[in-house]
């Protein structure tokens, strides 16, 4: 198994998935407008654009990236021991905490950018989920995106590049998950919250773990925040009350996941445990073999026109 062929198949995978992606709504977008501009006029459609989008995602460009993968020889580890619900409360506590870090990483690196050219950075999953049905919401971003996105980054691409080392296939999944969100407010946070993901399943070898986790993700910083804001806006002092607690109650537990998942980091950190690679090394290094992969420079390049576009 040659390294720079096989990471070169695994990008051209994800290099179609993202291809088939924008193509779809590009369409979309030509569609609306046409229907817009037809004899008589008329307003444009309601649509779900969060939804949409993953109807072209993984609908239509799913299904031919999964062929492409499967042709890619893999490895798949055995289900190691299961997960305590302490174990798993850790694990979970480390996910929430260094997302919150993520995140600010992010909404700091734009407050700065907005500082320095004057441009005000707004972030696109916001504006996406604002207005969103609420059924639709959870839909999309607590059911449909953890299933497909862990199974895409994870399952997918670390069974057929961990042969090459456990540290090599956490932070190719944590990068390539970053890159393909596709901006900087998303950026940072989905890197490290990738990399996390990736060293559990690598692990454990049991998706349904990182499955439970991004849900878990998802409906705390996706959905609760704009559940809020709905109630916010129900005329009904019991109803500001219930926001008011709740927002208190996210940013405690926000502080504490932060100070705990950065204790945790440190006492336990360099503990955890590593195993190598089998695959034989390229001569000129690992690295060199997959940044000069044609599959993984045209990956790249996908992702960065889509932070160039956001």
């Amino acid at each position: 198994m040659e390294a720079r062929k096989q990471f070169s198949r695994v990008g051209w995978a994800f290099a179609v998935f993202a291809l088939i992606s924008m193509a779809f709504q590009v369409i979309l977008g030509v569609g609306i407008i046409l229907w817009m501009r037809r004899p008589g006029g008329g307003e444009m459609p309601e649509t779900n654009v969060l939804l949409l989008s993953q109807i072209g995602m993984y609908v239509f460009a799913f299904p031919i990236f999964w062929l492409m993968m499967r042709r890619i020889p893999s490895w798949h580890k055995p289900e190691g021991e299961k997960l305590s619900a302490g174990h798993f409360l850790l694990w979970a506590i480390v996910c929430f905490g260094f997302t919150y870090i993520g995140n600010f990483i992010g909404q700091f690196l734009m407050w700065a950018v907005k500082i320095v050219t004057g441009t005000p950075q707004e972030n696109p999953i916001i504006e996406v989920l604002e207005g969103m049905n609420p059924w639709i919401m959870i839909l999309t971003t607590v059911l449909i995106a953890p299933v497909m996105e862990e199974l895409m980054f994870r399952k997918f691409l670390i069974d057929r590049i961990v042969p090459y080392g456990q540290k090599t296939a956490v932070l190719v999944s944590g990068l390539a998950f970053g890159l393909f969100h596709g901006n900087f407010f998303q950026f940072f946070y989905a890197c490290m919250l990738g990399g996390i993901f990736a060293y559990l399943y690598s692990t454990t070898g049991r998706i349904r773990y990182n499955i439970l986790l991004h849900m878990m993700i998802n409906t705390v910083g996706g959905v609760a925040p704009f559940l809020l804001i709905g109630l916010d806006e129900v005329s009904s002092v019991m109803m500001t009350a219930v926001s008011f607690f709740i927002l208190l109650t996210v940013a405690f537990l926000m502080i504490a996941t932060v100070i705990a998942s950065i204790v945790l980091a440190c006492i336990f950190g360099w503990r955890m445990p590593w195993f190598g690679g089998w695959a034989p090394r390229p001569e000129k290094g690992l690295w060199h073999a997959v940044l000069t992969a044609p599959g993984v420079i045209c990956f790249i390049v996908m992702c960065v026109l889509l932070f160039i576009l956001n």
